[in-house]
């Protein structure tokens, strides 16, 4: 064993690749050996940063005069229950002349070896490991290209820069705003300006008040029967103001002569959809499957542990030219499958080659190239990672099918003396091209949505000049529509672009690097913001809860911008990007973090608490096992306390992240705090307990309609929630039960009765103060 290299991976499923394709190595006691090699494992992250008391014990205490939190380094501890592998390594790389770093190629992997490394005292000469894909070839391929490990120096500043960081925000904001306003409150770098996007969305779509307007169509019809229709539009648009001028055109073109005075056509082509980096599968995923960020991040690491796909945390959808070479023989391996069969023979091979810049780019290749299947085809794959594989693998084919070719034609209709001018728009596909890869599924969707687009239509053969009789004319009353809540996909362009809607790929390929988190981490950004309570999904979409309606609230009164915009965000995540190519300093990116937590502090500090709160004076304290929070003497309990006690058992109701519940076990009273669309505030739970009904409440909003609608809520004698509808025009009412929390009724007034169960929105109780003890002396090394 002595004398030999100790490869270390990431995970045991790696660690099994590298032995496949290097060959000859046998099982020992929490590694593997063979005539040349050592290679164990990690199982994820090892070793931490140290917690808040192992630098100073005052810092367990959270209280405002201990913060801001700001060690003057920091230290790493191995944690209890990986901490059996974690001394297998030390003692194997000890005892090894050179270690080979097979981590995940990536930031976060060069992170976990370094820790590693560190924690255990290793000063070794290491060797890189970057692989793409764990396939044997690309597994040997990659140990003869290996760097020495000081050529990712940067990658590992850029790595650390990151963690440090986001300890000293995420510990500081989440105390600060813990101990000032008296409720359990996380906050994060990046997470609170995304939970942000979501609350000021939904403002948003609150204070949205529709406008009516009006459009009017008419329908047209040639000499030998042809017909086809258009809509008004004049100098300003084709939206009118009122009923009145509506109706005016409407009688001024009914019975009248027309003619077409334009008619264009013009060939248009549609290209392939690029390669798929982490977001834009996520994004797909979510569109077509209604799949969570973090399913398809987790199918996906899964395709790639199985050696289907190569690796899926990347950021770029462009190949290098060296891959090139390699494509065809992948497309021939593709074939062997029934079902891609076809797709494959069809494919042409000369459309990928070193002239095409939407596909082949080195400058736009950064650590990884876009997502790509490999040569190990899967015989049969199941659920979610049967659907990742097959939008993978049908996007990598699309490269090698030509554009999809349109007929667009737009024709222009005058009508009467004045004369009134109507526009019509067809749309006809004349070469699927590309298209045809497409499952059928997919493919009729996407016709079904070319056929929505307002005013597409099958325009027949028209000449300029041509005669044409005016048949039925209507007005049509619309009005403008709020803004749509954010979906997964939706919510991961915005975090992409920091908030703004990019569809320009030029925009978008400068705008990398300045988004919210990265490729890797936004799936679970989004996760950690469900846990927390602070977002729930409805019907795929995002809406945030009181209690993170509530924090952004909090976060805006301290003028804690850094904490809110995603712009400012985006920058931050700009210049750590910048220290890994060598742009940015990571000694001054540490001061801008260490000066913007002290500020940041301050300004939660120098803010009003909350009404009835009086969080100022609150302490905490952490131990292992449940967190434990304990108000200061004289102060309130850290939960909000009805007056009014359970009408059920007489047992005190309180607020926590589930809404207003009884204390008594088994009592079963719960009141939600946010409902179809509204928070259902201290007021409104008051009124259900002392009076069991609230007043009207306007602005609930059924998900499955979009219809707002007007309720009562009455406390039921289950100690649950239902809705009593105003009386209709015969002065009967109706009352139902109420979902719960997040949720909302299967109808609103006129739609047909049903009920629906009350459930809970899996909310989490809230973040903890840090738990556990830092590990021994031995591991609590600086990095």
């Amino acid at each position: 064993m002595a004398g030999k290299p100790l490869i270390i991976a990431e995970k045991p499923s790696a660690a099994m690749a590298i032995a496949q394709a290097l060959g000859g190595f046998q099982r020992r006691d929490g590694y593997l050996e063979s005539a040349e090699y050592l290679l164990s494992w990690a199982i994820g992250h090892l070793v931490e940063l140290l917690p808040p008391e192992a630098y100073d014990p005052r810092w367990k205490r959270w209280t405002m005069e201990t913060l801001p939190i700001l060690p003057e380094g920091f230290g790493l501890h191995v944690l209890p229950k990986t901490r059996s592998q974690f001394r297998t390594l030390a003692r194997l790389g000890k005892q090894a002349p050179l270690l080979v770093n097979a981590c995940d190629a990536g930031r976060e992997g060069e992170l976990i070896f370094r820790y590693i490394c560190a924690a255990a005292g290793l000063e070794k000469p290491v060797m890189r490991l970057w692989v793409s894909a764990l396939t044997p070839a690309a597994i040997r391929a990659a140990f003869a290209e290996m760097k020495p490990q000081e050529h990712y120096d940067r990658l590992y500043r850029s790595a650390r820069c990151r963690a440090e960081g986001d300890w000293l925000v995420g510990i500081n904001a989440t105390r600060a705003f813990t101990v000032k306003f008296g409720e359990l409150l996380s906050a994060g770098r990046v997470q609170t300006p995304t939970l942000a996007m979501v609350v000021r969305r939904e403002r948003e779509i609150e204070s949205f008040r529709p406008e009516p307007y009006w459009e009017v169509f008419a329908a047209f019809r040639t000499p030998d029967g042809r017909e086809y229709t258009g809509k008004w539009f004049g100098p300003d648009g084709d939206r009118l103001s009122s009923a009145d001028a509506a109706e005016a055109v409407v009688r001024r073109v009914r019975r009248q002569a027309g003619w077409v005075e334009a008619s264009d056509e013009r060939p248009v082509a549609e290209r392939p959809p690029q390669l798929f980096d982490l977001t834009s599968l996520q994004r797909e995923a979510n569109r077509r499957y209604g799949l969570t960020a973090a399913a398809t991040l987790k199918a996906a690491q899964a395709l790639y542990e199985a050696k289907h796909i190569t690796y899926p945390r990347t950021d770029s959808r462009y190949l290098s030219r060296a891959l090139v070479p390699q494509l065809p023989a992948l497309v021939r391996a593709l074939s062997a499958r029934s079902d891609l069969a076809a797709l494959a023979a069809g494919a042409d091979l000369s459309r990928v080659g070193f002239g095409n810049r939407r596909v082949v780019d080195d400058a736009k290749v950064t650590d990884h190239h876009a997502i790509l299947p490999t040569s190990e085809v899967p015989r049969s794959l199941t659920g979610a990672e049967a659907k990742i594989y097959d939008l993978i693998v049908r996007r990598f084919l699309a490269q090698f099918y030509p554009d999809a070719r349109f007929l667009e034609q737009e024709v222009v209709t005058c009508v009467g003396e004045l004369p009134d001018r109507f526009r019509s728009r067809g749309r006809r596909l004349v070469d699927p091209g590309w298209r045809q890869v497409e499952p059928e599924p997919a493919r009729k969707r996407r016709a079904a949505e070319d056929e929505e687009e307002e005013g597409l239509q099958l325009l027949p053969p028209l000449r300029m000049g041509e005669p044409v009789a005016v048949g039925d004319v209507e007005s049509r009353e619309k009005a403008t529509r709020p803004p749509r809540r954010y979906t997964e996909a939706t919510l991961l362009s915005a975090m992409e672009y920091a908030g703004r809607e990019i569809t320009d790929e030029a925009l978008r390929e400068a705008m990398k690097g300045h988004g919210l988190g990265t490729p890797a981490t936004r799936a679970a950004i989004i996760e950690r913001l469900k846990e927390m309570g602070y977002i729930i999904t409805e019907r795929r979409s995002l809406v945030p809860t009181a209690k993170g309606r509530r924090l952004v609230e909090l976060a805006e009164r301290a003028g804690v911008e850094v904490l809110l915009s995603p712009e400012l965000t985006g920058e931050w995540e700009h210049r750590i990007a910048g220290i890994q190519s060598g742009e940015y300093d990571d000694a001054r990116f540490m001061q801008e973090i260490r000066e913007l937590t002290a500020r940041l502090v301050e300004r939660i500090r120098a803010t009003e608490g909350a009404p009835g709160r009086g969080g100022a004076g609150r302490s905490s304290t952490a131990e292992p096992g449940p967190a434990k929070e304990e108000p200061a003497a004289g102060g309130p309990p850290l939960q909000d306390r009805l007056p009014t006690p359970c009408p059920r058992c007489g047992g005190p109701v309180t607020r926590g992240s589930r809404g207003w519940t009884c204390a008594t076990a088994g009592c079963g009273l719960r009141i939600p705090t946010f409902l179809c669309g509204k928070v259902i505030d201290g007021g409104a739970a008051e009124a259900l307990l002392s009076r069991g009904r609230t007043p009207l409440i306007t602005g609930f909003t059924s998900p499955r309609t979009g219809r707002r609608f007007s309720a009562f809520l009455v406390l039921k004698e289950d100690g649950q929630v239902g809705f009593e509808f105003p009386p209709d025009r015969r002065g009967s009412r109706r009352t139902r039960k109420a979902p719960g929390e997040g949720g909302a009724p299967s109808r609103g007034p006129g739609e047909a009765e049903t009920s629906s169960p009350n459930r809970s929105d899996g909310a989490s109780a809230g973040v903890s103060p840090r738990r556990g003890r830092p590990g021994s002396r031995a591991g609590a090394r600086k990095p």
